[in-house]
């Protein structure tokens, strides 16, 4: 153990750390900042109290998740459930689940530690660490999504694959096919990677590279498929109807945040197309989609053939991490859906493989527009089609050039000098243009902001009403939450004064108020006076009532809640 330590003692510190600094985050952070409360764990804890009526997935509701997540889900609810509930209720479930999720991520951050020591010498093997130990977008998904869970059984199987031992990542693939489907894209490169036994029995084909020991394939792929089976049973008994149910949900479901989604018109996040409760439902009475999926997933077939029948060194472990970074970016592109929480499995391989500025610089810029796209546009902007636009674009370009830079890793050649001249200017432009666009950009989505705040507004009529006469002069208000709304709309044409009903033992609120009124008419020649609570008259309003006796009032409205009157003052 001594040993371990000195050799690992900055990936242990740097370990201890990362364990901390999420376990804190957890407890004292909720996800969504200022904007909104946002997680998926409080959809998991309502989805788990149906179990309560006696909707237990896979026996008798859908689900859009495989088995292994539900299972999770519920013993977590559980136990949460033994607990009495706090002001916020959802906390000791979201400590528990955000517990086990972090576990699943401490192991993740292991994983990526010997993954990059199958690549790169121990000194050099600490810096993709830290990138990604420093990087936002892991630890915010922990504290409200699950992507950890799969990603740790993707992450043990590639290793495994690694370490030479292909069949209990087989086993593991399986594993983590039952959390979710991503894993099953290990199956390709776990088939190059086998050992090759015996020279009867295998599949050669030069001009395709293919050079398969089928008993090897076949085990391995056995090994897969009866990891799935065993634990697809249970469920499938509960009731064989809902066996495929993530499967059909997600092929019944408009595409949603992704190219495919703009190019259907579809500007709306991952909307579960039923009540998960009605099991009369079929795939079929589903919006489903108007794109040609089975030409799409041919060309996409195609491509991906193309790329596993080039030439490519798999004993070379950097050569197959970057190849598995290909595949998962391939893998983003093609799919119909995006959720801005997936960003994790791409986080991986650019610190894996781009621990450098350039890597940073795609990990910073897209979790940006991952926080512009949940964040911003859908809470904030959902009218601004434009900026999802924009946003989903960006971040299908950005996974282009990354499937570009690892396939310059996995065939070293193209990476010639006018490839990395091209590269460097098309990053600095690219860079300098985004720069630029953000100004106009973040003027528009101001004028967005504001014009949308102004229909929320509970003061919108009076705000709208102000704004349109021709007496500007002052405004007198006497609660803060109203000036809230009144300021940034009339700050230009308007004058703004707020009573005090605060009095110390050198004046009087009377005193305070007089001096303040006989301030305003000697500035201006009209008083707009509103009044948030008619209902309630505090000591500066009295004060203000007196100033004002005998001035009858050459406005007055009930509006908004509230009561608004104009006084000429000169």
């Amino acid at each position: 153990m001594i040993k371990i330590y000195q050799k690992h003692q900055n990936f242990i510190l740097l370990l201890i750390l990362f364990i901390a600094f999420r376990a804190l985050t957890l407890l004292a952070y909720r996800p969504g900042g200022l904007i909104l409360d946002f997680s998926d764990f409080y959809w998991y804890r309502e989805f788990s109290q149906l179990s309560r009526q006696g909707y237990i997935p896979y026996q008798s509701i859908w689900t859009t998740y495989p088995p292994l997540f539900p299972v999770l889900m519920l013993w977590l609810w559980k136990l949460s459930a033994l607990f009495p509930p706090w002001d916020q209720a959802n906390l000791i479930f979201g400590l528990l689940m955000g517990g086990a999720f972090l576990l699943f991520e401490i192991g993740n951050f292991v994983l990526l530690y010997l993954i990059a020591l199958k690549i790169y010498p121990l000194e050099k093997a600490f810096k993709p660490v830290w990138i990604y130990a420093a990087l936002f977008v892991p630890v915010y998904t922990v504290t409200g999504w699950f992507e950890s869970y799969p990603l740790f059984f993707f992450l043990l199987s590639l290793y495994l694959l690694l370490r030479g031992k292909p069949y209990l990542s087989a086993f593991f693939t399986g594993v983590g096919f039952m959390i979710k489907l991503i894993p099953l894209i290990l199956l390709p490169i776990g088939m190059k990677l086998l050992p090759q036994k015996s020279e009867r029995g295998r599949l050669r084909i030069s001009a395709l590279n293919v050079n398969f020991d089928l008993k090897q394939v076949g085990l391995y792929l056995f090994i897969f498929v009866a990891t799935v089976v065993v634990i697809a049973y249970p469920f499938y008994q509960l009731n064989p109807d809902l066996i495929f149910g993530s499967a059909q949900i997600t092929g019944a479901r408009v595409p949603w945040e992704t190219v495919w989604a703009l190019l259907e018109g579809n500007y709306e996040y991952g909307v579960i197309p039923l009540d998960m409760r009605n099991l009369a439902w079929q795939p079929a009475d589903g919006p489903g989609s108007s794109l040609p999926w089975l030409w799409i997933t041919l060309a996409f077939g195609l491509l991906y053939t193309l790329l596993y029948t080039r030439r490519i060194d798999w004993q070379n472990p950097k050569a197959a991490v970057a190849f598995t970074g290909l595949t998962v970016s391939l893998f983003f592109l093609y799919s119909k859906g995006y959720s801005p929480q997936w960003l994790g499995w791409l986080l991986i391989f650019t610190s894996l493989l781009l621990p450098n500025l350039r890597g940073a610089l795609y990990a910073v810029v897209l979790s940006f527009l991952n926080i512009i796209e949940s964040n911003l546009f859908f809470p904030m902007f959902p009218g601004e089609h434009w900026l999802l636009t924009a946003t989903v674009l960006l971040r299908s370009a950005l996974i282009v050039a990354l499937a570009i830079e690892f396939s310059l890793i996995v065939w070293p050649q193209l990476a010639t000098p006018t490839v990395i001249k091209a590269r460097r200017y098309a990053l600095a432009l690219g860079l300098a243009t985004l720069l630029l666009a953000t100004f106009p950009a973040g003027l528009r989505l101001k004028n967005a902001y504001f014009q949308t705040r102004l229909e929320q507004s509970p003061y919108r009529a009076s705000i709208s009403w102000l704004h349109e006469q021709p007496v500007t002069e002052a405004i007198l208000m006497n609660d803060h939450a109203a000036y809230d709304w009144f300021y940034p709309y009339l700050r230009r044409s308007h004058q703004f004064y707020m009573l005090d009903d605060y009095a110390d033992a050198n004046t009087t609120v009377e005193a305070k108020t007089l001096r303040l009124l006989d301030s305003i008419a000697a500035q201006h020649k009209a008083l707009w006076i509103f009044d948030a609570d008619p209902a309630h008259t505090t000591p500066a309003e009295t004060a203000t009532n007196e100033w004002l006796d005998g001035l009858s009032p050459a406005h007055q409205a009930d509006i908004d809640g509230g009561r608004l009157y104009l006084f000429i003052l000169k």
